[in-house]
């Protein structure tokens, strides 16, 4: 037995253990979340520098930020929930829904931003990327399947979407305004932050009420999902790595080629 419904009271139900498996859980989800941040704005680099191969490199970003930096991050970290009293099964469609909706959103914010920066495109990127955001982390509590019921806080939800909101805004402006490395470092880092602040905030919204009663739910128990899309999250990250690592400097190679043309022209004169 599942139902969702919306409370503005304080949470009344079950404890929720958030690091049943350790705050090791917790570090590997920031981890995998700025990784997904950094070959993200690689990718985005290079798409801004390539016009017969944007496609393919904000396809790559949009894997690496939507899908490991914000999906598989948060999907990894709920291996650490625990609900004292009731088995916790997870609805598998509604896990596939989150990660689907994590690259869409992540793919077609990049489409929507453009090249360079400009508030007019940049704005409604931010909002759908962090809307995606924010619905990615939903689909992923909506999952959550126990022996009872569980409500969720309006308050520390909408808390949750407005981080996720400033998350995205500020992710997209900070990938096309800021170009020193020390900028670029802390944007990943922070993009991390923004993620788990907006997990945690989100995951505080539940209040789960058990019934001993209630036989044990269907679904799938996270880590036979996570595990193998860890993994195939990880494989999909070596492809954008690789891309990045041997793929020229557009700007340096256009320096060059631009050199070229014009020492053949002085050389002819």
């Amino acid at each position: 037995m599942h139902d969702v419904r919306l409370f503005a009271a304080a949470n009344s139900g079950a404890a929720v253990d958030q690091f049943s498996m350790g705050y090791w859980v917790a570090a590997l989800s920031f981890g995998i979340s700025v990784l997904g941040a950094v070959v993200g704005l690689a990718c985005v680099l290079h798409a801004a520098r390539s016009s017969r191969f944007r496609l393919v490199w904000v396809t790559s970003a949009a894997v690496a930020l939507g899908g490991v930096g914000v999906w598989l991050a948060t999907s990894v970290v709920l291996l650490g929930l625990d609900i004292p009293g009731s088995t916790v099964r997870f609805d598998g469609g509604r896990m596939i829904a989150a990660m689907v909706t994590a690259f869409a959103a992540a793919f077609v914010a990049l489409l929507i931003i453009g090249r360079r920066l400009r508030l007019g495109l940049l704005l409604p990127g931010g909002v759908v990327f962090g809307l995606g955001i924010a619905t990615t982390l939903y689909l992923g509590l909506g999952s959550i399947r126990i022996q009872g019921t569980v409500e969720i806080s309006p308050w520390l939800s909408a808390g949750a979407v407005v981080i996720a909101l400033a998350t995205g805004v500020g992710t997209l402006w900070s990938f096309q305004a800021l170009h020193f490395v020390l900028a670029r470092a802390a944007t990943v880092l922070l993009f991390g932050v923004g993620v788990a602040g907006m997990y945690y905030v989100g995951i505080a919204a539940i209040d789960p009420t058990v019934n001993a009663a209630v036989k044990a739910p269907d679904g799938l128990a996270l880590f036979e999902f996570v595990f193998p899309m860890f993994v195939i999250g990880s494989l999909a990250l070596t492809v954008p790595i690789t891309a990045v690592l041997i793929a020229p400097d557009r700007r340096e190679t256009a320096a060059v080629i631009e050199a070229a043309r014009r020492s053949e022209l002085e050389s002819v004169r």
